[in-house]
This record gives structure tokens, sequence and C-alpha cells, in this order.
């Protein structure tokens, strides 16, 4: 059975199954909202991998031939 909390509660700690551990969520309306310590990008791990990747390759200085 969910939880719900009073309305002036505006945080609480519970398991976030995407951080695997307990962290702190925002409460929205007396129940849990998202967790506050997860990225909100967006965006898939593969996406957020190949975007680390293409900065990489832009940081990087190209010798010329």
């Amino acid at each position: 059975m969910p939880v719900h909390y009073t309305k002036n509660t505006l945080e609480c700690t519970v398991w976030c199954a995407k951080c695997r551990r307990m962290t702190q969520h925002r409460v929205d309306g007396g129940r849990q909202g998202p967790c506050l310590e997860c990225k909100p990008s967006g965006m898939t791990k593969a996406q957020e991998k190949r975007k680390i990747s293409e900065e990489k390759e832009k940081s990087q200085t190209k010798l010329p031939f």
C-alpha cells in the first residue's frame, strides 16, 4: 500500500530503483515524487555514453598530417 505524506512534507527518504540505494525523493501532493539525486536528463544510458564520447572527441585536438 502506498505511503501518503502530510501536505507540508517536502522530501522523504526511500529506496530508489534507479540509483539502487536509499535517496531523498520529492513529495508531490502527499505522494512520493521523483528522486532528487538522479540525473533528470531524460536520456537513456546509451545516449549519455554517446554524448560523453562526442564531447571528448570535440575537446581533443587533432594533429594535421
